[in-house]
């Protein structure tokens, strides 16, 4: 259903999502045919509304919201959310328009310690959309930087915090007992394919990687605390962030099956130690891409020093086709490659 607020006109939209005013910038400005405003669906039990709207102004650029950036200006919300609302056509965004995104989004969320919720989550869905646009070889490095730079921000909170988008989902939280065994985080499937609130599962008290037959999963990953380490709780953090795609992962060596996509997904214990963690493991479920066949597959991380996919301290294990199952000793993007 179509709400109208302040004289723009939102189209229904998924809790958690933005949607985009149908009203757009005129062609003869610097954002011509781009939303002028966008707002956030929020609610729960059936009641979803939209938050009060972020407006674009027309004549924004993506080098404008560099210039103010670099001046340490104090109005965030209005640099992401512009930047947001540019992006939020990525199938039109040129090499250039990508660049200089990218580079506006990493240096807000290496600000992490400094911006508010709202700055947070407007970087967080440009990232979702710049997810869906063609990353340019010449940005690899910035991308990583980007992806670090999700990492850094999962600090977590007092209570639990989530944030997904489309093309990303990202939770973290801060253990309230130091009894916890382990964590596990779940995106289940959707019919869209796109990652959605009501559809991420967080279990804080889990002592083994579960499935549930009756929620089919699209990703899990379980991350085991070590038994018997004396750790105080709230200084332990577990963050996971998820991605639909590994356009920002650009491997040299690993390519991917024509018209297929991997999912990458990233878990983090912050304040543990290096004797506070034990290990992970993870189940991807392939997409089903036309006239191919799974022969193999391979359990890996990113490795930064390298800029590219490793096997190091990952195994594979329960080989099926309807499940790729993971083990890893370490914590940090993983993915598993299909051949």
């Amino acid at each position: 259903m179509e709400e109208t607020i302040q004289g723009f006109n939102f189209p229904t939209t998924t809790i958690g999502w933005f949607g985009y005013s149908k009203q757009k910038c005129g062609p003869n400005t610097s954002s011509g045919n781009v939303p002028r405003a966008s707002a956030r669906c929020t609610g729960q039990y059936g009641n979803p509304k939209f938050d009060t709207p972020n407006f674009l102004q027309c004549d924004i650029t993506f080098s404008n919201i560099q210039g103010n950036l670099s001046m340490n200006t104090s109005d965030l919300l209005q640099l992401a959310s512009s930047t947001q609302i540019l992006t939020s056509n990525p199938e039109t965004l040129t090499a250039d328009n990508v660049t200089k995104a990218i580079d506006i989004t990493n240096t807000l969320l290496e600000r992490s310690s400094n911006i508010s919720e709202a700055v947070a989550v407007a970087a967080l869905t440009t990232v979702s959309q710049l997810l869906e646009a063609s990353v340019p070889d010449s940005v690899a490095e910035m991308s990583l930087n980007l992806a670090r730079s999700l990492e850094n921000i999962l600090q977590g909170s007092d209570e639990t915090s989530l944030v997904a988008q489309p093309n990303l989902a990202v939770q973290s939280v801060v253990l309230t007992s130091n009894n916890t065994v382990g964590v596990q985080f779940s995106a289940l499937t959707g019919l869209s394919g796109s990652f959605a609130a009501d559809r991420i599962r967080l279990n804080t008290n889990a002592s083994e990687l579960v499935s549930d037959d009756r929620e089919p999963t699209d990703v899990q990953i379980f991350i085991r605390l070590s038994p018997g380490v004396p750790r105080r709780s709230s200084d332990i953090s577990v963050g996971f962030v998820l991605y639909q795609n590994d356009r920002f992962f650009r491997s040299r060596d690993f390519r991917a099956l024509l018209g297929s996509h991997r999912r990458v997904i990233s878990g983090n214990v912050k304040g543990a130690g290096r004797m506070g963690f034990d290990h992970v493991e993870m189940v991807f479920r392939p997409v089903n891409v036309p006239n191919t066949t799974l022969y193999d597959f391979a359990c890996v991380s990113w490795n930064y020093t390298k800029s590219e996919w490793s096997t190091e301290g990952c195994y594979k294990f329960k080989v099926s086709l309807e499940a790729l199952h993971c083990f890893c000793n370490h914590t940090t993007n993983f993915a598993a490659l299909m051949g």
